[in-house]
């Protein structure tokens, strides 16, 4: 037996393949949208709440957590009103969406559930 038969040769296959590259696994469908678009789909929908859904996404993405804090001000900028806020919190909250932390005087607490 000889030390020759214990090294790889350089020139062997396995030794010049590239690393496999990880396999892609499938996923649930994804897309962007753009806050202009989400703005202008809410103002010509009347759907001020959906945006709120929107935002929150927007809000837990930026921070890199499912937890934020969700201000009147934030929407306004967006042609969202505190009573629209209001309803679609409770709304979301309601389908199991999100966890609505209230405190008196303070912006609510949300948790986006299931991400």
């Amino acid at each position: 037996m000889t030390d020759d038969s214990l090294w790889i040769d350089a020139s062997d296959d396995l030794a010049a393949r590239p690393a496999a590259r990880p396999r892609k696994h499938k996923s649930d469908a994804f897309i962007k949208v753009p806050l202009w678009w989400a703005e202008q789909m809410t103002q010509a929908t009347s759907t001020a709440k959906a945006f709120v859904g929107l935002w929150l996404l927007y809000l837990a993405w930026k921070a890199k957590s499912s937890t934020v804090t969700l201000t009147s001000q934030q929407l306004k900028a967006h042609g969202v009103g505190r009573d629209a806020k209001c309803r679609a919190l409770n709304e979301l909250e309601a389908a199991g969406l999100i966890k609505v932390s209230r405190r008196k005087n303070k912006n609510p607490t949300v948790t986006l559930l299931g991400l």
